[in-house]
């Protein structure tokens, strides 16, 4: 139960931090998420056995954080879930990946241990971007801006419905573990024999709130699409910001 807690605060703390005021929330939502985009197909693409030239493309989240008022740690935190999905990758290539790329003393630095440092590095630098992008700017201007750049109707669709349905499943999920816990006071969590009909229980509610919240939103008219208001447009410095950020970034892929 506070596990469901801190991911329904972490939620609501993402959309605060995204409503917040500062020279980077400012910016177009447009010019971020091609920033965005441009710095992680660019940390992607970088060698797989050069980790220390990927230490240099901290500049970026390290600049942006403190630039957009964004705290690291709730960062972090977000960041530590992405980790044990790149480590079952990572820690293959220690065994996978043969070969001695240099010594230091009696120590043999072999590629296996370089591609397992570059993975990780790849995953935090990537995530951290990504998060740094939902924290300064609000959902719905990111799904507008990949509407408008041409990303299917019905994928930016199930992307926004995901998100703001997400709290609604914790909510219904934390609903009943109370109960649960109201009715077995002496057990910690959810009994492992229980977890199955609690599981369904909860996807057979949740698609009874699904029901309602489609029909509210037939109610107000929904047929189908995702209607968006106009958005502002793009002014000079966000032209500058991006062609000054994009540009960086590639220079110091160029150079590595």
């Amino acid at each position: 139960m506070p596990s469901l807690r801190r991911a329904s605060a972490a939620i609501n703390r993402m959309d605060s931090l995204a409503a917040g005021r500062s020279p980077v929330h400012s910016l177009h939502p447009l010019a971020k998420l091609i920033v965005t985009v441009v710095y992680i197909v660019v940390v992607i693409s970088c060698p797989p056995f050069n980790p220390g030239g990927l230490a240099v493309f901290l500049c970026y989240p390290l600049i942006i954080a403190p630039l957009s008022g964004t705290p690291l740690r709730p960062l972090f935190a977000r960041l530590a879930i992405a980790l044990p999905f790149s480590l079952a990758g990572a820690v293959s290539n220690l065994f996978l990946t043969p070969g001695a790329a240099f010594r230091i003393g009696s120590f043999v630095v072999g590629y296996g241990l370089l591609s397992f440092a570059s993975i990780i590095l790849k995953t935090l630098l990537t995530v951290f971007a990504a998060l740094l992008l939902v924290a300064s700017t609000p959902f719905e201007e990111i799904n507008r801006q990949l509407t408008a750049l041409g990303v299917p109707k019905i994928f930016c669709l199930q992307l926004v419905m995901t998100y703001r349905y997400l709290s609604v499943l914790i909510d219904e999920a934390l609903t009943m573990t109370t109960a649960y816990a109201l009715r077995a006071p002496e057990v910690k969590g959810v009994r492992f024999s229980d977890i199955g009909v609690f599981l369904g229980q909860l996807i057979l509610r949740s698609f009874g709130h699904a029901e309602h919240v489609y029909q509210a939103m037939k109610c107000r008219g929904f047929d189908g699409g995702y209607q968006t208001r106009a958005g502002a447009r793009l002014r000079p410095r966000d032209f500058i910001y991006t062609a000054a950020v994009c540009a960086g970034v590639v220079l110091l892929r160029v150079f590595l």
